[in-house]
């Protein structure tokens, strides 16, 4: 394998950086830390409980997981939240 082969092949398993959550997303999942629940996150943003749902399944996909506790966990343990 060449060089430059395995250099893509390496890159391909990186995490990008380009996956910066939104300010929005950050306000979501700051709330979702706090324990807040959907509705009470919906009401405290002025959103719908629907676009909650968009924004959380933005930050799973963005921060390649696939539940609460993980995007808790994650957001925890890499100081994405305050």
């Amino acid at each position: 394998m060449s060089y430059k082969i395995a250099k893509l092949v390496v890159s391909s398993f990186q995490k990008k950086s380009d996956s910066v959550l939104t300010d929005r997303e950050h306000d979501v999942l700051n709330l979702l830390c706090n324990g807040d629940s959907y509705k009470e996150i919906a009401y405290k943003l002025f959103i719908s409980v629907g676009t909650v749902r968009h924004h959380i399944k933005n930050i799973y996909y963005k921060l390649h997981v696939h539940s609460k506790s993980e995007a808790v966990a994650k957001a925890l343990k890499e100081r994405i939240v305050n």
